[in-house]
């Protein structure tokens, strides 16, 4: 009977339903995948390691597929060639620098016998010259003009300079042309040169010029002043050289008393002067000379002189 039964203390069991779906939740969030990593349609299958083997994981390449191997390898190839080639690339382009670096130069005079004394000079004068002009230590950045100009300006009988390449590590050989005189000019116990350009120098390295300057002007020279003009110096250096060319050859060369704007040419083999001027052109008046010797000689006439100063007249004493 309900009136002598107890009281139970225990809930009510859940309806059968209900305890079904409970079921199947909870087993459902226990069969959830663990894995979360991002599916790639196409490139990730499930437990796939490429994470790990771009990672650099210790245990990936135990773990990873024959395919994922062999797409690890090959960009590990690509790494390797491409570090390669930038390694061969930076080789050969500090190669080439350090082979165009010029750290000292080694001077070799064009025609002439090299000794320690001669080229020393030089050499030093070029190491001045780099210094100003770092980047010209690089052979195929030389300014050669510039170069030839710094080292006239420093050594007046240097004609020109060139780079000759290599000469050993760090080391570049350079070629120095001296001047070669036509004429010599003795002042004071003082010799000077002038080449065919008409440029004075003092140092001569080559046989002494069969021309000399003869100067019967009677003025006086103070000791550390120039002795003539450079247009003087020009005109005499250019007189001889072009007569020469011409067919004629030059002995000797004064300065008549009185003047300094005239000089007097004495030919070889002929017995008379002839007289000229630095105001006028210098090939016009050797052009003239050519002419008034070629006339004298089909006279068979010999002259006490020539005076060519007048452009376009030939005056004579015989």
């Amino acid at each position: 009977m309900a009136i002598f039964s107890k009281k139970s203390d225990r809930t009510p069991p859940p309806p059968r339903r209900t305890i079904s779906r409970a079921s199947d939740d909870t087993t459902r969030v226990d069969e959830r995948p663990r894995h979360t990593s991002q599916y790639r349609r196409g490139r990730t299958m499930a437990g796939s390691t490429s994470h790990t083997l771009r990672e650099s994981h210790a245990h990936a390449l135990h773990q990873a597929t024959p395919r994922e191997k062999m797409h690890h390898l090959a960009n590990l190839r690509q790494k390797l060639i491409i570090m390669l080639v930038g390694l061969f690339v930076m080789v050969v382009v500090l190669g080439t620098l350090l082979q165009q670096f010029t750290a000292s130069a080694a001077v070799e005079l064009s025609g002439i016998a090299r000794s320690v004394t001669s080229v020393r000079v030089y050499e030093a004068s070029l190491q001045d010259y780099l210094s100003q002009r770092p980047l010209e230590r690089f052979r195929f950045n030389i300014d050669h003009d510039a170069m030839t100009a710094f080292l006239h300006a420093k050594h007046p009988e240097v004609e020109s300079v060139v780079s000759e390449g290599y000469e050993s590590l760090a080391t570049s050989r350079f070629e120095v042309t001296l001047r070669t005189p036509v004429v010599s000019w003795m002042v004071d116990e003082k010799i000077y040169y002038v080449d065919q350009y008409g440029v004075s120098f003092e140092k001569n390295v080559h046989d002494e010029p069969s021309v000399k300057i003869v100067d019967n002007s009677g003025v006086d020279y103070t000791s550390g002043a120039a002795i003539a003009s450079e247009r003087f110096l020009n005109f005499v250096g250019q007189a001889v050289a072009r007569s020469n060319d011409a067919g004629v050859t030059v002995t000797e060369v004064s300065i008549p008393a009185g003047t300094s704007r005239q000089v007097a040419l004495t030919l070889d083999g002929y017995e008379y002067e002839v007289i000229m001027s630095i105001d006028r052109s210098v090939g016009e008046q050797v052009e003239d000379m050519g002419r008034v010797v070629r006339h004298f000689n089909d006279q068979g006439r010999t002259p006490q002189y020539v005076d060519l100063r007048v452009k376009g007249k030939a005056f004579f004493r015989e």
